[in-house]
């Protein structure tokens, strides 16, 4: 690997080289969770809509530059393919410190060059990451200065390398990273040993209740009073079964990101001033936090249903700009899309005690009907722990839209899901 100037501190002047072509793409986001089971991150993946690929870095920079780096990490970090093009192109070092970390594939050429960029990527503060299996090799011991996360997958690593490794990170003062866990119990004991972070399906217990709680039942409730024809009064008194949830409403209400121009002070003011088509989306809203959560706690499942009701309602005002009825029942599409992983129950169940239209059932049973295309695209973009990646070229011949017209959309629906998670108790 021949060495960059650009890559050097303080050289700016190339940092800005010929412009690249960059075949058509779009960027997924994969939750990594921390051991609570909330979002400690992203690992960042470009999905090409051609035919052709390119380099992910050149994607990866294009849109943090579009969009300012900022604003495109938000405020949670970020997985993302260190790649030869990224270590030896200068816009690497002004990456944020925090919110970005490297991670090293399989196939690197380690030279002295690459070690020198590292060593300066790494002096302002970059982070690298490295599976497991790869640290362990004696050709890769020049890399390990640099990792601050290692990770592990049972596929790639036996258990006793596992145990014997990861002691050695630790002693390092190196996170853990559980790629993949196959089962509750290897996930049971990637925490027992110390991980910190998981990555890939979030095992579920199969022994455990999947009894709805109280609080379920009454949004459960208030979700299709206020999807049928439940009279305001009738919404109000359900409401008030839950004196916690009332007031969960209101401080949601009076947060910044609502920009409401005046103080809400009562649960009747509320419904009065928001409306039903804002009380709804709220609800739906509500019915994602999880009560007994730590401080700081981040709910993936709620930003990434967030993320894909915003995402769903801009795409059918781009493609079906006269139907705003559409949209918001996209909108409702997404922020539902995820209930039952919310609820531990499935689909069909849950939706016998929710009241939804047929193009809402369709699109959330069966991913079929009008809004069919846009829920498996927003899923792409946006998935759970259990979203399998696909091809996008079809999905947006299926809605009419091309990746340039989408690229726009995912980031503001990105960045609308992470404010309305900071709002969120």
């Amino acid at each position: 690997m021949q060495s960059n100037p650009a890559a050097e501190p303080g050289n700016t002047e190339a940092a800005d080289e010929t412009p690249v072509i960059i075949p058509p793409y779009l960027i997924r986001r994969e939750p990594i969770f921390d051991a609570n089971r909330g979002l400690a991150g992203y690992r960042l993946k470009i999905l090409w809509a051609g035919d052709e690929s390119a380099d992910p870095a050149d994607a990866f920079i294009q849109s943090a530059r579009t969009h300012g780096v900022n604003a495109f990490l938000a405020y949670v970090p970020h997985w993302v393919d260190a790649t030869p093009n990224l270590l030896n192109n200068a816009f690497a070092a002004t990456l944020p410190r925090n919110r970005c970390h490297l991670e090293f594939p399989e196939a690197l050429d380690i030279t002295p060059e690459l070690v020198k960029s590292l060593q300066q990527l790494a002096h302002g503060g970059i982070k690298f990451s490295l599976r497991g299996d790869l640290a362990a090799q004696p050709e890769r011991s020049q890399l390990l200065p640099f990792v601050k996360i290692v990770g592990f997958d049972l596929a790639h690593s036996t258990k006793a390398e596992i145990f014997k490794q990861s002691f050695q990170h630790k002693q390092a003062s190196r996170l853990l990273l559980a790629l993949n866990p196959p089962d509750k119990i290897s996930l049971d004991n990637f925490l027992l040993l110390g991980f910190s972070l998981i990555r890939g399906q979030w095992p579920r217990d199969q022994a455990a209740s999947v009894a709805l709680t109280l609080r379920q039942k009454t949004l459960l409730r208030l979700v299709t009073l206020i999807m049928g024809e439940g009279e305001a009064p009738e919404i109000q008194a359900c409401l008030q079964q839950d004196a916690e949830l009332v007031k969960t409403l209101l401080d949601m209400v009076n947060t910044p990101a609502y920009g409401l121009s005046q103080e809400v002070a009562s649960l009747n003011q509320a419904i009065m001033l928001l409306g039903r088509r804002q009380l709804q989306r709220w609800i739906q809203i509500l019915m994602y936090t999880e009560s007994g959560r730590p401080a700081g706690y981040l709910s993936p499942i709620l930003i990434q249903a967030s993320a894909r009701a915003h995402l769903m309602e801009n795409l059918s005002k781009l493609s079906h700009p006269d139907k705003s009825v559409r949209a918001e029942t996209a909108f409702t599409t997404g922020m539902l899309s995820i209930m039952d992983q919310l609820f531990g129950s499935s689909m069909a169940d849950l939706l016998g005690q929710v009241q939804v239209d047929v193009p809402v059932r369709d699109a959330l049973l069966r991913r079929e009907g009008p809004l069919g295309p846009d829920l498996r695209l927003a899923t792409l973009i946006f998935p759970s722990d259990r979203d399998q990646a696909e091809d996008p070229a079809p999905l947006l011949r299926a809605v009419g839209l091309d990746a340039g017209q989408i690229e726009p959309l995912i980031q503001a629906a990105f960045a609308w899901a992470h404010g309305i998670t900071r709002a969120a108790p």
